[in-house]
């Protein structure tokens, strides 16, 4: 198999996860109007995380980014897009509430960071590095931006 076509795959994929997470997170926006620059905001991070993503695929080209073999699999990516699919679909489903979309916010970031699912580039220049250390520190962001407002949700939802 060629690397090239691989690692191009790998890129997409993430990519277009990030975007499924933004479209979810947009989605909330228009659910829930009081926390719509809330999920707007995350939401435009995310778009900007797809295009930092595609951005790598220059970097492909010049041959300064590989792929861990031993740490990737495409298919559990493919899986976290189908499970944000579904999630994506529960959004018109009745008695969704804020503090449910916010779980599956905290469950979606916390799963990021825990899958270290940025760790499947090796890089192998300065520039690379920073990309995916800025994305990494990014979803850190997100996921305390999201037990925050969590923590503002709960109280409402124990009457």
């Amino acid at each position: 198999m060629d690397l090239r076509g691989t690692t191009s795959e790998v890129i997409e994929a993430m990519a277009k996860n990030e975007e499924a997470i933004s479209r979810l997170y947009q989605a909330y926006a228009g659910k829930f109007p009081s926390q719509k620059d809330f999920w707007s905001g995350l939401a435009a991070d995310e778009t900007t995380h797809a295009a930092w993503l595609r951005g790598l695929l220059g970097k492909m080209r010049e041959g300064s980014l590989s792929i861990s073999r031993d740490r990737f699999r495409l298919q559990p990516v493919r899986a976290f897009s189908s499970y944000l699919e579904r999630e994506l679909a529960s959004v018109r489903e009745p008695g969704l509430s804020p503090i449910n979309a916010l779980s599956t916010a905290l469950y979606i970031e916390e799963s990021i960071i825990e899958q270290r699912y940025f760790e499947v580039f090796v890089p192998d220049a300065p520039e690379l590095k920073r990309v995916l250390s800025d994305l990494a520190s990014a979803t850190k962001i997100h996921l305390e931006k999201v037990r925050e407002e969590w923590g503002k949700q709960r109280p409402s939802t124990a009457r």
